[in-house]
């Protein structure tokens, strides 16, 4: 983003990239439901598998993987779960954590910058990506009473619903 420079622009990729924002918001929404308990086996795998991703990304040496889409339908799985308000087994969010984090760290590449403005930039997507996860989390973990519940639930829903959306127009036939 021109004028605010790479440190704060990586720190609003994450909420600007529409995948990378579905799935980031319902994985913490799902963690949240699970408590603190989930929290806890899901931050460490995020936080290592992200900084790893992000590593990736600087060097520009990135396999074609289809990233988006991949995040989507993570997205999609995570808002269905959130849904059903069913919690994964630890080890299923420790691994779904590492997951979702490599994969949104491999897809915020940046380009045309020297090293100094590239490690800003990673570095802003970083925080900017854990502090994300950590305030919906928080905040659904702090949903206690019996409507609040039914709003995050609403809330997965409609992010599972509009991940299956942008899914479908990611994978259109282009004429």
């Amino acid at each position: 983003m021109p004028g605010i420079g790479a440190f704060y622009g990586g720190m609003l990729h994450p909420l600007l990239v529409l995948p990378h924002l579905l799935a980031l918001t319902v994985f913490g929404l799902m963690l949240g439901q699970g408590g603190i308990r989930a929290m806890r086996f899901a931050y460490p795998p995020y936080l290592l598998a992200l900084a790893i991703g992000l590593f990736v990304a600087g060097f520009e040496v990135q396999p074609a993987l289809p990233y988006e889409e991949t995040l989507l339908v993570l997205a999609t799985l995570c808002g269905l779960v959130v849904a059903a308000r069913r919690t994964p087994p630890a080890i299923a969010l420790a691994v779904f954590a590492a997951v979702l984090a490599l994969l949104v760290g491999m897809d915020s590449g940046v380009a045309d910058m020297d090293r100094r403005k590239t490690f800003g930039a990673l570095l802003g997507c970083w925080l900017g990506a854990v502090l994300l996860l950590i305030v919906v989390a928080g905040v659904a973990e702090m949903a206690q009473r019996a409507w609040q519940q039914v709003a995050v639930r609403v809330v997965g829903s409609w992010t599972a619903a509009s991940a299956l959306l942008v899914l479908a127009l990611a994978l259109r036939p282009v004429a």
